[in-house]
């Protein structure tokens, strides 16, 4: 992998907030309904929410001179890699608050979003559209743009 040129992190905070929220709620009310619990049972919740946080918690974008990289998590799977040659435009965007957060397919495309409503859209030569959700996206385009015309 190349140096990369610009990476943004950011953290996926409604996971952040939600799964020891969850984790606290279930193991509560198991903990006061009297029902009888096996050590198992109690650790499966708070390791699975663990491996959800390690998988999904943040959102890195990566460019460097050929690609354009985007992961979640601290694991760095799952990976989306673009060669910069397959971009035709890109511009910036927003995303409606319906469309929400993570890894989804909207009408416009595929969205890969950890937080806020600021993306950057990406029209590839093949036709798709991929909208990255980012906290900056005028910075982001600062260094992407450049690189797209100079091919």
């Amino acid at each position: 992998m190349e140096h990369p040129v610009y990476v943004e992190k950011q953290w996926f905070r409604f996971l952040w907030i939600f799964m020891p929220l969850l984790t606290l709620f279930s193991m509560g009310m198991q903990i006061m309904a009297g029902l009888p619990v096996a050590a198992w049972g109690m650790l499966s919740i708070p390791i699975i929410n663990a491996l959800v946080l390690l998988m999904l918690g943040c959102l890195t974008i990566r460019l460097d001179a050929s690609h354009l990289t985007w992961s979640f998590g601290w694991l760095g799977w799952p990976v989306w890699k673009v060669a910069l040659v397959d971009i035709q435009f890109a511009e910036r965007t927003s995303t409606a608050f319906l469309e929400g957060l993570g890894i989804k397919k909207t009408a416009q495309g595929m969205l890969y979003n950890a937080t806020g409503k600021l993306a950057i859209r990406l029209i590839l030569r093949n036709g798709k559209t991929v909208r990255l959700g980012t906290q900056d996206p005028q910075r982001l385009l600062s260094y992407l743009t450049p690189r797209l015309n100079a091919r």
